[in-house]
């Protein structure tokens, strides 16, 4: 038997490690297409976990624990909310997404538009420990 086609791991080539040893590599995920195609790291996989998180329902999946996802997603479309309410809650709603993420140092002055209260498009800059850059994005209730 060749075990020569199962020595090759996706994980053996050598990874980039962040300050404190760790690394942060993940798949890479294709949204538009719905596929994972290869792998990223640094940057781009945290823009990744950021945009997964704000697409995900908290408290929505077993899989996930109630720390994990975005509560705006449990917020939009509802009508009994008061308009100004739902709006001064938007940031501390996207702020409570990335809190127990320490690769994130800092989320900034973000600026939002609501959709029929069942979207939102968001812009936001944002720190991490691999460097600065924007996120931008829609947050549906679908």
């Amino acid at each position: 038997m060749d075990e020569s086609i199962f020595s090759e791991s996706p994980f053996d080539d050598e990874e980039e490690m962040d300050e404190e040893g760790e690394v942060y590599r993940t798949y890479h995920m294709d949204f538009q297409n719905k596929r994972i195609i290869g792998k990223t790291d640094g940057l781009e996989a945290v823009k990744q976990n950021m945009f997964k998180a704000m697409q995900t329902r908290r408290y929505a999946y077993e899989i996930y624990d109630d720390q994990y996802g975005c509560d705006i997603m449990n917020k939009i479309g509802n009508m009994n909310l008061d308009t100004g309410y739902f709006e001064s809650d938007i940031p501390t709603m996207i702020e409570d997404t990335f809190l127990n993420m320490s690769e994130i140092t800092s989320v900034e002055e973000m600026e939002f538009e609501i959709f029929d209260r069942d979207s939102i498009h968001i812009i936001f800059p944002v720190a991490t420990i691999f460097g600065d850059t924007i996120i931008e994005g829609d947050i549906d209730n679908g």
